[in-house]
């Protein structure tokens, strides 16, 4: 497994286009591709893209996006997860978004815990963290 996060717009997409020659048609957009059921993941494609956006709806449906992808951790050995990083920053004041941000950093623990790569991507400038 392959984690690769950042802010938004900061180039986490074309840093995993490029690297790893992903093509359009490899690439899962959560939020997208799966507007009539958002907690689903395609775990058929080679990147999951927008993880965060997956994570937000579970939060908003009282459903653990984290052990969703505990159950799912062998279907994403061979993926790349793309996750916006909303753990900067100032505590948000709505409830609902501070379950988000809490949600989201332990599912992007466990990812990180379990990748082979992991990458920060910040303004178009990939870091390898490990």
């Amino acid at each position: 497994m392959i984690l690769i996060f950042g802010g938004s717009y900061n180039g986490k997409l074309n840093f995993c286009k490029e690297k790893y020659m992903v093509k359009d048609d490899e690439i899962f957009f959560c939020g997208k591709d799966n507007k009539d059921n958002i907690e689903k993941l395609n775990f058929n494609k080679k990147v999951i893209c927008g993880l965060h956006i997956f994570v937000k709806e579970c939060v908003k449906n009282n459903i653990s996006a984290l052990d969703i992808i505990k159950n799912n951790a062998d279907n994403l050995n061979d993926k790349i997860i793309i996750c916006d990083e909303i753990n900067s920053g100032i505590v948000p004041m709505k409830k609902e978004d501070r379950m988000w941000r809490e949600e989201c950093g332990q599912s992007l623990q466990f990812l990180s815990k379990h990748s082979e790569e992991v990458y920060r991507v910040f303004f178009g400038i990939p870091e390898k963290l490990k």
